[in-house]
């Protein structure tokens, strides 16, 4: 790789960076929804939650309502920086197996670094391991179904709100991390062919 476009590295670093944010609020948000799960049973119990600082009490059940609209937009967004990602690598002449491009990556996240293969790496181990962006968006969206059938579950006429509100993003984030899947699907044969 020659003299990279300025401006299109400085996009892929931007990137890398935004999606290192997104990634731990995701886990953030899911750990969040969980803890809350056991703290609320949707729909029998008014527990209300006090906001620190501003010293505003809200109630659970509301709150959860929200968990499966907000965790599907943070997969939403967390797909979107891949996509940017990947066009910032094209831009630069890099392909998706090009691993050359790795010098250019300023913020790796912490699954870059808890994944981290080179080419030299085991080709099972390379291949185990090329999926875990994938299984962690796929563990969210599986969180935000959980919480929608617990709405559903609970058949007061208040929270079919959230839940379609909550399908209008899951159901694209969905198709998106489908999309995503069969890609590295479809990559795993090139991960075993030898350099």
């Amino acid at each position: 790789m020659s003299n990279p476009d300025p401006r299109w590295l400085e996009r892929l670093q931007v990137v890398g960076k935004a999606q290192a944010r997104y990634l731990w609020v995701l886990l953030v948000t899911m750990i969040f929804y969980a803890a809350l799960q056991q703290r609320v049973r949707v729909g029998l119990d008014e527990t209300s939650l006090k906001v620190p600082i501003v010293d505003l009490e809200v109630s659970g059940s509301v709150v959860l309502g929200f968990g499966p609209a907000l965790i599907s937009f943070l997969v939403l967004v967390i797909l979107g920086t891949m996509r940017a990602y990947t066009k910032a690598r094209e831009q630069l002449g890099l392909g998706r197996a090009d691993w050359s491009g790795e010098q250019l990556d300023t913020s790796p996240n912490a699954i870059d670094f808890a994944f981290y293969t080179t080419p030299a790496s085991p080709k099972l181990v390379a291949t185990v391991l090329h999926f875990p962006y994938t299984a962690f968006l796929l563990t969210g969206l599986v969180e935000a179904a959980w919480l929608a059938k617990r709405l559903v579950d609970a058949c007061a006429p208040a929270q079919w709100i959230f839940v379609v509100a909550g399908g209008v993003l899951w159901l694209p984030a969905v198709w998106l991390v489908g999309h995503l899947l069969y890609r590295r699907l479809r990559d795993v044969p090139t991960l075993w062919r030898t350099k």
